[in-house]
């Protein structure tokens, strides 16, 4: 395709150009500040970077450039191009924009003042919702605007370094027709995609289609909202705990090393061949497991073999073994966790901004990356708080709103089981009537907190609610009681527990079943909303396999859902987010928002953001939804948040 683009500096032409149309496709180029020009990645952050020009398309294979921050050019007057594009298009609810990555786009006008409304189509979210090969999704890694273009318009764009060579955007001269089909070029097939992607979902997967415009897409702006905020981040605590982790390191090796009984090199992470020929040969431990190659492995999981082995034979090799496992623990807290987070604070901001990918689990719920904020440890780990390293900054609080058994209600109205539904109907206590259920005991004994076995059944009811749509057997349901609740029971009682569940939730068998069974069928297995996925592996010759993939067809529908619903809920909050700048979301976290409110407003917002996230998420679901909500100034100490509180609870 022949294509015009051409670059002005004059908002008239814009002006001209866009015309009355409806479908604006629209890109940034972007570079780094002038303080920052020296750091690589600034151009990347709105904190350190900036809009350097920007591209809009209107009909395929036209464009036009507006050089914004070109240096040793004339260019247009950036306020009057955001001035115009803000009412004409950006704030323009009669205009769907479109743009490839629209959280990127989203960031930096934020941090201009300006928020995107809906409608708006990403198409970078929307090619993972498209199958890259008959049954296999588009991975982040397959929706890069330049292998789109290569796979679906056969076009071979050329590379931002082969463009930009070793400096900047900002450096090219914005008359030059390849930076102006460079940036052009960005909007245009963004544009095109929009029209492409939907005639696939349409002859494809219909509901896909609805995701992206009603969930995916909007969710983007949300998402920018939190990476452009980002959780500001206690330096100094985050330094003192790096100097208490190479002391006790320090220790840890020194001890190690010499405390057996030969001097042993350790190496940085306990795994050299020396210690290996000291368990094994000087010692005489057993190998428990072996690499791909035959050679003995000290992996964490042959580390824990064989303390269960000294533990069973009563050896004293058993601390030496349990001072490595506190070694190679603590030395992943230090990389991970401390010299990690301190890593990834932001030299503008002295907060952490972490990326969130929306699509980042098959489920549909978020990932995160530098840092990881999805496996932040709740608790202190070797005395070190981690989450503590996230602080509100001053005059806020911050506010944690996590969805209460978001599973167990998605469950229940999956099932249609009527036990279920009553007590998430009728307000009640979901884990004392498993108890009750499982143990054959009135609903009275199984809620009297004076009883002295209560905790230990509680507990118990907890782990079998957690799993109790996925397919529990008495084998797996035994292993799980050892490991997460600490009580070692019979297979014989583990199957009686399963036994009276399913008498106590007659739906349950009969859902799980039918849901299998479809899933067979169609190879596929979608949520509540249509959001598929595939299971291509379910019908496998081998049993492990066709295992993975049934656990996945029953995991999928409930998980995936709750993904949905949290997505659903962030699509409402971004929408009264505008008129409410006390409220800034920071983070999400599974079934979680994490956000920072101006403290004064605090009875207010979590009022509004509460209503807001128990709202019924789409017709037809009619089970109650409930937020449980934490309040405080460090991620890690929050406390429970009652309503009719007005100010910020002491920590």
């Amino acid at each position: 395709m022949k294509t015009n683009y051409r670059m002005t500096r004059d908002v008239a032409v814009v002006a001209d150009y866009l015309g009355d149309a409806v479908l604006i496709g629209f890109d940034f180029e972007t570079a780094p500040q002038a303080g920052w020009r020296d750091d690589p990645r600034a151009a990347l952050d709105p904190h350190r970077g900036e809009i350097v020009g920007v591209s809009l398309a209107v009909s395929a294979g036209s464009g036009v450039y507006l050089p914004l921050k070109h240096r040793d050019f004339d260019n247009a007057d950036a306020d009057a191009v955001f001035d115009y594009l803000k009412r004409r298009v950006f704030e323009n609810p009669g205009v769907v924009k479109i743009a490839h990555n629209l959280a990127f786009e989203a960031k930096f006008l934020l941090a201009r003042g300006i928020a995107l409304v809906a409608p708006v189509y990403d198409t970078m979210a929307a090619a993972q919702l498209i199958y890259k090969e008959e049954g296999h999704f588009r991975r982040l890694a397959d929706v890069g605007l330049k292998t789109l273009a290569k796979d679906w318009f056969g076009l071979a764009l050329p590379r931002f370094v082969e463009v930009v060579g070793l400096g900047s955007f900002a450096d090219l001269d914005p008359r030059a027709q390849p930076t102006i089909d460079y940036a052009c070029s960005d909007a245009d097939l963004a544009r095109r995609l929009y029209f492409l992607l939907n005639d696939w979902f349409q002859a494809n997967i219909p509901a896909h289609e609805n995701l992206v415009k009603g969930i995916e897409s909007p969710v983007a702006l949300f998402t920018a909202r939190m990476e452009l905020s980002g959780f500001q981040a206690d330096a100094a605590a985050i330094a003192a705990a790096a100097a208490v982790c190479q002391e006790r390191l320090g220790i840890y090796q020194n001890d190690l090393e010499r405390g057996g009984h030969r001097p042993v090199r350790v190496g940085k992470n306990a795994a050299t061949n020396d210690l290996k020929a000291y368990l094994f040969s000087d010692l005489g431990l057993p190998v428990k497991k072996r690499t791909d190659t035959g050679k003995a492995a000290l992996d964490e999981d042959a580390i824990k073999q064989l303390i269960s082995h000294c533990r069973e034979q009563g050896l004293p090799a058993i601390a030496y073994l349990e001072a490595i496992s506190a070694y190679r623990g603590l030395n992943k807290l230090y990389k991970t966790y401390v010299l990690g987070l301190g890593e990834q604070i932001n030299p503008a901001t002295g907060a952490i901004h972490t990326q969130l990918f929306p699509l980042g689990t098959a489920t549909g719920r978020f990932s995160s990356a530098a840092p990881n904020c999805q496996n932040l440890p709740a608790g202190p780990v070797h005395g070190i708080p981690v989450r503590d390293f996230f602080m509100a900054r001053p005059g806020t609080t911050l506010v944690a709103v996590d969805y209460s058994q978001i599973e167990l209600r998605i469950g229940a109205w999956f099932t249609g089981d009527a036990n279920l539904l009553r007590v998430y109907r009728e307000g009640g206590d979901i884990h004392a009537v498993t108890t009750a259920a499982i143990y054959g005991i009135t609903l009275a004994e199984a809620g009297d907190k004076s009883h002295p076995d209560y905790k230990a059944r509680r507990t118990v009811a907890k782990n079998i609610n957690f799993g109790i749509f996925y397919g529990l057997y008495p084998r797996g349901l035994q292993d799980i009681l050892r490991v997460k609740a600490g009580q070692q029971l019979s297979l014989s009682a583990c199957e009686a527990m399963i036994f009276n569940l399913r008498r106590a939730y007659p739906g349950l068998v009969p859902w799980q079943e039918a849901t299998r069974q479809a899933a067979c069928y169609c190879e596929t297995v979608d949520t509540a909303l249509g959001r598929r996925r595939t299971l291509t592996g379910i019908n496998a010759p081998e049993p492990g396999l066709q295992s993975h993939y049934e656990r996945a067809a029953l995991n999928h529908p409930i998980q995936g859902t709750a993904a949905d619903i949290l997505k659903l809920a962030m699509v409402r909050l971004e929408a009264g987010l505008g008129e409410r700048p006390y409220i800034k979301p920071l983070l999400t976290v599974h079934d979680e928002i994490v956000f920072e409110v101006e403290t004064p407003r605090l009875a207010e917002a979590i009022a509004w953001i509460t209503e807001v996230m128990t709202a019924m998420p789409f017709p037809g679901f009619d089970v109650p939804l409930a937020v449980e909500v934490t309040v405080g100034q460090r991620y890690g100490s929050l406390v429970g948040w009652e309503p009719g509180e007005r100010g910020e609870p002491e920590n």
